[in-house]
């Protein structure tokens, strides 16, 4: 007798997967289902990893499979390869990995099921028709308390597929009412977009691009120009974005070509993303954050990265792993083309395409009809306000013409610390190695780490003495004093505390795309690809911030923000101003903002990061060990550190334990061990043999994170 047996990725960050028995009831069994298995003391969702068929005469009684989510796989053969191989890239769980892909389809008991006959139901599941006696639409979680939880959601499959039970969705969950204004359809191209757009149109099969042009250089225009013909072929086109913030405008643009458009980021209601997960064989074109890229689109045959560069395209829980990269991995095991857009490159890309191995499509010119802005450069030394007298009066000559500004600060809060200037304290989380940030508004010092918060002391809690005085400045004060000296100025501010939700920020948008606001303040969430026709001036109230920071990436992440938001101005009939406040005006790096620079700027990160072996010319893995005792995390990371320079090949050099350069987060004390190695043979497929025979103790959590973003 031959049973059948499946593997099971379960849903922990479990070094394997376990093998259980398939029971014949069940149906067939195939890669990429969702099961409910019987793990430890209790159950646990899992996916079938793969199948196996083994004589019945085993060593050890092996569990059955409980019960079967999923009627048929929500992945096919080539992106549960695609999954194994971003599973063994990132040092990734089984289960973890798994977790990560299907969290899309994560909302099962939030599903509702309406029974079309009840008399006919009860045919074949008499208990199963007695739950709908009542009510004819129910919800998946209130049949489970009705119901036995064996084979739970293979009945309700069974009864779905013989036409007994339908999916009950309100149809009035839109999945947004307001839309910012989207720009004219262009009549033809600049020679060089339909230059990109031809190369991209006649390459088949996989094809990395990269379509590299200045701001403004109408580089949406030929993403949405080649999706237009995949989906006037047939098929569905894929496009990826860093941040929530791009959503709307993104549905604006594909509004206005497109009749079955779909968004998807963690900000959708499970409404919402029912309605999604009911559209995809009919979407003609997905835009998303990077979850969206684990969504199974049936026909899908391009990926557009948006903004490749973005660190936000790295997830930092559960798998590390990149949007942009696993993306890239996608497009190979789908064979279909990808292309990168960005007006700053990462070095990673940049050197892909200098190299060969990307195809590179280059947008010189704007679109705009004048030349891009000069920087003027306001010397901020001596000044204690958080905005120039130059800056102000730009800001009303701006309004005065019926035109609008935006001001960049990457600092939330009011000011980022609170001094006593008696005795010099500063208070401090009792929880991470951070300052407390002063949120004056709300009368409140937050920290930005782990959340903690505490109203304003109202006199130095060190030494006694009425004399605190906030440091620096954030948004929040610019704010202030644009409210006090230009009182008429229409304003508002884009962070994370001021847009707490989906229609807030849509609000905003909105307003200030229809020209109800005159000036947007806020962080890097207005860097990232706006497009704004009525901005003709940007003012950058502090270009200081985020250089000294201890990360390689330090000065590449600055330059790319800062080229990004001077960008966002003169996109329209009008011609930008840019002011820079800086009090180190006489810095060589000024002279580099800016996309005419982008190229000799790129060319000589690249040179000295291959001067010093650094990424993109060397791989390297960050291992990160933290705990609530300083001593548990050393010593776990010693322990690892001893077997990588015992067992890893000598290629690989492994440097550490030392102290993370932001050392206590959330009560947690944080070691890393950083290994590099310049040729990339064996990193970072050899660690997880290692790894997966480390024990590290249960108090002490251990994160890999393969091509590190942040070092901090």
């Amino acid at each position: 007798m031959i049973d059948t047996l499946v593997e099971i990725a379960v849903f922990a960050p479990l070094n394997k997967t376990f093998t259980y028995q398939w029971p014949e009831w069940l149906g067939e069994p195939q890669p990429g289902m969702r099961v409910h298995v019987p793990f430890g003391r209790g159950r646990r969702l899992g996916v079938v990893w793969r199948t196996t068929v083994s004589p019945s005469e085993t060593p050890i009684e092996l569990k059955a499979v409980i019960d079967r989510v999923d009627a048929r796989p929500l992945y096919d053969s080539r992106r549960m390869q695609w999954l194994e191989r971003a599973c063994r890239y990132y040092v990734a769980a089984p289960g973890e990995c798994a977790e990560t892909a299907f969290a899309w389809a994560g909302n099962e008991d939030k599903r509702r099921w309406h029974c079309t006959d009840t008399a006919a139901l009860s045919l074949s599941d008499d208990e199963l028709a007695q739950a709908f006696a009542h009510r004819g639409t129910l919800s998946a979680a209130t049949l489970r308390k009705k119901l036995p939880a064996s084979g739970f959601y293979h009945r309700l499959r069974q009864a779905v597929e013989a036409g007994h039970l339908t999916e009950a969705l309100n149809e009035s969950a839109l999945r947004t009412s307001l839309v910012i204004t989207a720009e004219p359809v262009p009549e033809r191209l600049l020679p060089a977009q339909q230059q990109a757009l031809d190369r991209i149109s006649h390459t088949p099969g996989f094809s990395p691009f990269l379509l590299f042009g200045c701001t403004g250089s109408g580089k949406t225009e030929v993403y949405l120009r080649a999706a237009r013909q995949r989906v006037d072929s047939g098929s569905q086109v894929l496009i990826l974005v860093p941040e929530i913030g791009l959503t709307p405008q993104w549905l604006a643009r594909l509004a206005t070509r497109f009749e079955h458009i779909a968004v998807w980021h963690s900000g959708l209601s499970d409404t919402q993303r029912l309605q999604v997960r009911r559209d995809l064989p009919d979407v003609e074109v997905l835009v998303g954050t990077r979850s969206a890229l684990f969504l199974p689109l049936p026909r899908c045959s391009m990926i557009v990265v948006d903004e490749e560069h973005d660190t936000s395209f790295k997830q930092q829980e559960g798998m590390h792993y990149h949007a942009r990269d696993l993306a890239i991995l996608l497009a190979q095991e789908m064979d279909i083309p990808i292309i990168l857009g960005t007006a700053t490159p990462s070095l990673e890309s940049w050197r892909h395409a200098r190299e060969g191995r990307y195809q590179l499509l280059e947008l010189p010119e704007r679109i705009a009809p004048h030349p891009a802005p000069a920087i003027e450069t306001v010397d901020m030394r001596g000044v204690e306000a958080a905005l120039s007298e130059p800056l102000l009066a730009a800001l009303r000559e701006t309004k005065a013409k019926g035109l609008q500004s935006l001001l960049y600060l990457n600092r939330r809060g009011y000011a980022p610390a609170l001094m006593c200037t008696a005795c010099g304290d500063v208070p401090e989380c009792p929880s991470c190695s951070f300052r407390l940030t002063l949120h004056r508004r709300k009368k409140q010092l937050r920290c930005h780490g782990c959340g903690f918060v505490r109203h304003v002391p109202v006199a130095c809690e060190h030494c006694g003495e009425d004399a605190l005085l906030p440091l620096g400045e954030g948004t929040e004060k610019v704010e202030e004093q644009l409210a006090a000296t230009l009182p008429d100025l229409r304003m508002a501010r884009l962070d994370r505390d001021a847009i707490r939700n989906e229609t807030r920020l849509m609000r905003v948008l909105g307003d200030f795309s229809s020209g109800k606001l005159d000036c947007l303040v806020g962080t890097q969430m207005l860097v990232k690809g706006h497009h704004f026709p009525n901005v003709t001036l940007v003012g950058v109230v502090n270009a200081d911030l985020g250089l000294g920071l201890p990360d390689f990436r330090a000065g590449e992440r600055w330059w790319q923000q800062i080229t990004q938001v001077v960008g966002r101005t003169g996109r329209g009939s009008h011609p930008g101003r840019i002011i820079v406040q800086t009090r180190n005006p006489e810095a060589e790096w000024l002279s580099r903002i800016g996309g005419e620079q982008a190229r000799d700027t790129l060319d000589i990160e690249l040179s000295l990061r291959k001067t010093l072996d650094y990424p993109p010319f060397a791989r390297w893995v960050r291992i990160i060990f933290s705990s609530t005792r300083s001593d548990s995390a050393i010593q776990a990371a010693e322990r690892v550190a001893q077997a990588c320079t015992a067992y890893l090949p000598e290629s690989i050099q492994c440097m550490g334990p030392m102290p993370c350069a932001i050392e206590r987060i959330a009560t947690r004390y944080r070691f890393e061990l950083v290994l590099r190695e310049i040729t990339r043979k064996h990193l970072p497929w050899c660690l997880m043999p290692l790894l997966s025979r480390m024990a590290v103790p249960t108090a002490v959590r251990m994160r890999v994170d393969v091509d590190p973003v942040d070092m901090m």
